[in-house]
Formats: C-alpha cells, structure tokens, sequence
C-alpha cells in the first residue's frame, strides 16, 4: 500500500544522508531518518507531530506507558510530552525508515472552520496521506516545484489526518481558546528561551491563566511541572551539545543556562542515569 513511498524516501535519504543521522530537508519540521544500526534509548520533548514508519520498528515511551510501531503504522503525538525511543533492530537487509512532520495548529484551525467543524471521518484513509507525503518528499529536490507544491501538499496531509481516526485528537489541539491552545503558547516560550530563567508567573500570564490553572493544566498536557519541563530542554539540549559538538561538560552546561557543574550532572544522571563523564565513555565503548 505504501511501496512508492517507501521508495521514494529511500531515495531522498541515500541522496541526503549521514547513515543514522535525522534528514533536514527543505520543508521545516520535516526529517527523514533512516538507520542499519541499532539505536540507544533516545530522549525528547517532542512538538505535536506525525511519524510513520515504513521499515523496521521502533518503541516509543511516552509518558507512562510504551508503544510498539511497526512498518506501515502512524504515531501521532498531540502534545508536548517526554518520550524515549529505541530502534532495537536495524540492518542494511532490514533498516528502519521513517519520516516525521510537525504538525500545525493553526492549518488544522483552518481546514475544520472550512468544514464548518470537523468532518465525517472516513475510515480508509491511509492510502491517500501516505500519496500526499509521498509526493511532499519527491519534490523536496525541485526548488521552484516545491515552491509552488508544498504548502498544497501540508494542507493535504492535514486534511486527511482529520479525515482519520485522529480526527479528534487534531481537534482538540486546534481549539483556539482551548487548554491545550493555552498551554502551547507557554511551552513554545520555553522552547524558545528555557536557557534563561522563567517565572511561572511569566508562563502563567503567556497562556493567559491563573498560576493554580496553568500548573494543573500544564502537567495534565505535558505530564511535567514547568520546571521539569525546562530542566529536561536544557538537559536534552547539553547532552546534543556534549556528543554532536564535542563540547566538554563544562561548557554545554553553561550554555543551556546552569551556573553549577555539579548540580548539572546530578541532574544529568536522574534523566538519563548516567553521570555525563559515564555517558561519554559508554557510547566511546560502544
């Protein structure tokens, strides 16, 4: 059912990619990702958006429970959350691909009030979104097509995720003056600026509620307070820093905003249960 797609973004990543690194592509919040190598566990705050997964598996913690998904199978996050993910198996005779798309809230906004609310769900329709990313990706390398396409294209690919059994989730993100419409516009503060100091009352006002509301509603969306929340931003952020960029622990602690080492890699070893020293020398021994 998805064979041409499957092709077409095995052939984008072989044109594009460090084996086992996520693709950029032209498209912002569009990554491909395709990997022959096993995965250790992989920590994130991921935005609202739609993976799918055409070879191989992956699970995925979210919150507290764990989810299998396997080729063919869409994840769809549509909240701000923590997640941990593990590519157990992957091999040059099976790899694992997938392709990831952050979603937007404001298009979604869009199409239900063009339907006057959402529209009568229709079971099947898994073929057509995966024809719409198909068709994103094989104009990704088209400069003046993927000019004139995309944004038809995005509208397509939110258009059918309304139509699927999604639907209702993607309401519910969309809602204007809803808690989670709320709750978002302090978390994308956050994602902006977490390496500065943010007072609740701050985030608070930013989602336009009370600081008893906000906290209720910011963990019920996020299943963090905001202080863990911006804790793991930064930590996630530093630890990229440490192993991408081969910054030494001082210095990507400092620079996601902590003023203490030490207070940093206790904090380092609660999330990701190893000391940064630990960290580096088990993924140099692996």
């Amino acid at each position: 059912m998805h064979k041409a797609l499957i092709e077409t973004a095995r052939s984008y990543c072989q044109k594009h990619a460090a084996e086992g690194s996520p693709i950029k592509t032209p498209v912002p919040g569009l990554v491909l990702l395709r990997r022959v190598t096993p995965a250790e566990v992989d920590h994130a705050i991921i935005q609202p958006l739609l993976c799918l997964v055409l070879e191989g598996s992956k699970e995925v913690d979210i919150g507290d429970r764990c989810e299998r998904f396997n080729a063919g199978e869409v994840m769809l996050v549509s909240r701000n959350v923590p997640t941990r993910t593990r590519i157990g198996e992957a091999s040059a005779a099976k790899p694992y691909l997938s392709i990831a798309l952050d979603l937007d809230a404001g298009l979604l906004r869009e199409l239900i009030n063009l339907h006057n609310g959402l529209p009568e769900q229709r079971q099947n329709v898994r073929p057509a979104l995966f024809d719409a990313v198909r068709r994103l990706i094989a104009v990704l390398d088209q400069p003046a097509s993927l000019a004139a396409l995309h944004a038809g294209l995005l509208r397509e690919i939110h258009h059918w995720l309304l139509l699927g059994p999604e639907g209702e989730q993607l309401r519910e993100l969309a809602q204007v003056d809803g808690h989670a419409s709320r709750i978002a516009r302090a978390v994308s503060l956050l994602r902006r600026d977490y390496r500065r100091a943010l007072t609740i009352d701050v985030l608070a006002a930013k989602a336009g509620m009370s600081r008893s509301a906000f906290h209720l509603h910011f963990r019920a969306h996020t299943s963090l307070t905001p202080l863990q929340f911006q804790k793991q931003l930064r930590l996630i952020d530093a630890r990229n820093q440490i192993f991408s960029r081969g910054k030494s622990v001082s210095a990507a602690a400092f620079a996601v905003g902590y003023e203490s080492v030490s207070q940093f890699s206790r904090e380092y070893r609660r999330l990701f249960g190893l000391s940064p020293a630990q960290d580096k020398r088990a993924s140099t021994d692996g």
